[in-house]
């Protein structure tokens, strides 16, 4: 009886609340939970930036009985309430799809749960499965050079999970347009772009604390072109500016009218004010930027 009333009241309640009382049951630990909640879909994907060889992996678990809502009545903050996210360093695209999924696998070990089902866009981790037989028999090595593969002690710890659990992995197709989306194409849109904001602000953050180590005092500079032209610009590096302007790689203008001359340097106290500053000054005409400037044009 208590069975049945529990089934009829998940079925009925909004999806808006049935992650939040399915998580409440799920801590409960009951046998009457294990009952109504046994199945569940993991989402896990990743953004990456190659060049840093940085990245972060996200995941979602969720009871399997949602991916029958309509997908319409599904939203953005039901499934973001749950996600995790995570930050890698050292890795490449293939590498944190695996390191990702062997992240979630490992956070979730101690839930109570029946069969699990990995939905993933990653063609390396979808076909995982397939290889197992292959890669076992032959030692996780490679066919075309004999060694070891790169991401062999990865492709180990997911099967050794594979064989604790016995999870399946279904592949989504990425980046699909909204208007071909189902339940699960919805459900993992909202982990893809969970990721890739969660990459963007690490980067951001990266980007200040960089700017913060390297900054130096702002400042407008005058340099005196040999056509005898003023070219007014802002730097908080004035040696790295003058040697790029020397180099030819600073303006085109002065690149044009080499060689110049510093005529003038003139203190702000920070970006804002060096913009503003430069901005006002290109404003004026040449006569007034002498004057304003109090400069003496030798030439």
């Amino acid at each position: 009886m208590a069975t049945a009333f529990c089934n009829s009241a998940v079925k009925s309640m909004p999806f808006r609340c049935k992650i939040e009382n399915a998580y409440c049951l799920i801590a409960q630990e009951s046998d009457i939970v294990k009952e109504v909640i046994k199945d569940f879909a993991l989402f896990t994907d990743v953004s990456v930036s190659p060049g840093l060889r940085l990245g972060v992996g996200a995941y979602v678990m969720i009871p399997a009985s949602f991916l029958e809502s309509p997908p319409g009545v599904i939203r953005r903050p039901e499934i973001t309430g749950q996600l995790q996210v995570k930050r890698f360093e050292d890795t490449s695209s293939t590498r944190l799809e695996l390191q990702a999924v062997l992240w979630a696998l490992t956070e979730i070990r101690q839930e109570p749960r029946g069969s699990l089902t990995i939905y993933s866009d990653s063609q390396c981790v979808s076909g995982l499965l397939k290889r197992k037989p292959r890669l076992l028999a032959t030692g996780f090595l490679s066919k075309k050079t004999n060694r070891q593969l790169g991401n062999a002690s990865l492709y180990r710890t997911f099967y050794e999970l594979h064989d604790e659990s016995g999870f399946h992995v279904v592949k989504v197709a990425g980046h699909s347009a909204s208007r071909a989306h189902d339940t699960a194409h919805r459900i993992f849109s909202f982990v893809d772009k969970e990721a890739r904001k969660a990459l963007k602000i690490w980067l951001n953050e990266l980007a200040e604390e960089r700017a913060e180590k390297n900054s130096g005092p702002w400042c407008v500079y005058l340099l005196r072109c040999s056509n005898n032209s003023l070219y007014i610009g802002m730097t908080n590096d004035l040696e790295k500016r003058l040697e790029k302007h020397t180099l030819g790689t600073g303006s085109k203008f002065v690149r044009s009218w080499r060689p110049f001359e510093l005529v003038k340097t003139i203190p702000c106290k920070d970006e804002g004010e060096a913009r503003r500053l430069e901005y006002d000054l290109k404003k004026l005409p040449r006569k007034k930027k002498i004057e304003v400037l109090e400069l003496r044009m030798g030439r």
